[in-house]
């Protein structure tokens, strides 16, 4: 604020707003400037974007001396401008020019915002503009290798999150008040959420790109679909025992970060209890994944099939399964204490980690019972580790096996430990 007073003291508040607009400007400019050297084409580049940038700005700032509707008439101007020249060009390049040509208003409205002292706003605003702009060749990449199962499944993704979850009723029903339909929506579009974006994410980024990369991000989806599938691999490639064994080590080790970002979404104060342990569970299964990764090994089939990217039906069945441990953990405390909680993280880390971290989370606002809440998930994850390596062990190689044997063996054993002497 303060070196604020004082460039506005040095230069004056027009020559600021005048530096300012040639700034946000000049950042749009030189990037439709570079885009019509690729094309060979263009309307507008490094010099009409700041002019229509100050121009904005110098409209805009005129209103305060005469009327606000200097600038509606000025912005209604310039669009019906650049109507009348591209109707003035051929329709191949009227097409062309139409991004460019909402690319010049909107930095005509920018200038107009830095006249109000939206500084910050604007220039925000002109960085998004032009990263958007700037993305045009991986946006057709991108959506060029987009199915049509993944076009649907955005779609219902965004039906949804944007029109079926605002109009849940927000208020609690059911037995003890535990049931409350916009929550568990809530649930099921953050859960559904992380999922979707780490199937994108393996699809275009991890998958052929390395098994180490490729299990990273397939971990942030399920840890357990990669165990499947790469215990599978195991068994077809003996030889690549030892890099499948990494694969679905590291993809365990995402699961502990992805489980804290949950747990810290719905109670922020937990994640003082599980920083130290999830970050010991974590670093030994990234020091077993480094022991095993070596270069000279052949190079395996990293493909993950991690499915629909968003099965309605797996949705609905996750929200069932929560609520399950939701009332599950309510009676198991109620009636066992602790005991019956940890009862409940057992039988629920075999199908689902995020489910009773998300309820064991919400418990633990209630009282003083975040060390007791965050043991409970510990627990839960040793369960998903037994989980895992048993598919290990049945599915995958003998040499698989036995290496997820000593790395899943020490989680179990460190996490049991933590707990006993946590309780």
């Amino acid at each position: 604020m303060q070196l604020h007073q004082e460039i506005n003291e040095l230069v004056g508040s027009y020559i600021l707003g005048v530096l300012i607009s040639l700034g946000i400007g000049l950042i749009l400019g030189l990037e439709r400037e570079y885009d019509k050297l690729k094309e060979e084409k263009g309307i507008a580049g490094i010099r009409t974007f700041p002019i229509v940038a100050i121009l904005g700005f110098t409209i805009a700032s005129l209103t305060q001396l005469y009327t606000p509707w200097l600038l509606i008439v000025g912005l209604g101007a310039f669009i019906l401008f650049l109507a009348l020249i591209n109707f003035s060009q051929k329709q191949e390049e009227y097409k062309q020019g139409l991004t460019t040509n909402f690319a010049l208003i909107a930095t005509f409205v920018l200038g107009s915002m830095v006249s109000a002292e939206f500084y910050r706003d604007a220039v925000a605003t002109a960085v998004i503009i032009v990263t958007l702009l700037s993305l045009k060749t991986r946006f057709r990449s991108v959506i060029s290798n987009i199915t049509s199962e993944e076009l649907f499944a955005f779609i219902k993704f965004s039906i949804i999150a944007l029109l079926i979850l605002p109009f849940l009723p927000n208020k609690q029903y059911g037995p003890e008040g535990l049931l409350n339909p916009f929550e568990i929506g809530t649930i099921i579009v953050i859960v559904s959420f992380l999922n979707f974006i780490g199937y994108f994410l393996v699809k275009f980024i991890g998958s052929k790109r390395g098994i180490i990369l490729t299990a990273i991000l397939g971990g942030l989806i399920s840890s357990t679909a990669v165990a499947w599938n790469y215990a599978s691999r195991s068994k077809e490639s003996p030889e690549l025992s030892k890099k499948y064994s990494a694969g679905i080590i590291v993809a365990s080790a995402i699961m502990f970060p992805r489980l804290a970002l949950l747990a810290y979404l719905f109670n922020n104060a937990i994640i003082n209890y599980l920083a130290i342990p999830f970050g010991i569970l974590t670093v030994i299964c990234v020091v077993a994944t480094l022991l095993l990764m070596r270069k000279d090994d052949p190079k395996p089939d990293t493909n993950i099939k991690l499915g629909n990217p968003l099965n309605v039906l797996n949705a609905i069945k996750f929200g069932v399964v929560y609520v399950v441990i939701l009332f599950a953990v309510f009676y198991s405390n109620a009636y066992f204490g602790e005991s019956g909680l940890y009862y409940s993280a057992l039988i629920a880390g075999l199908a689902d980690t995020d489910a009773i971290t998300i309820s064991m989370a919400k418990f633990s606002l209630e009282g003083d019972k975040l060390a007791l809440a965050s043991s409970v998930i510990i627990a839960a994850t040793i369960s998903n580790m037994f989980v895992k390596l048993g598919i290990s062990f049945f599915k995958g190689s003998r040499v698989t096996g036995k290496l997820i044997g000593l790395a899943f063996g020490s989680v179990i054993l460190v996490g049991f430990f933590y707990i006993l002497i946590a309780t």
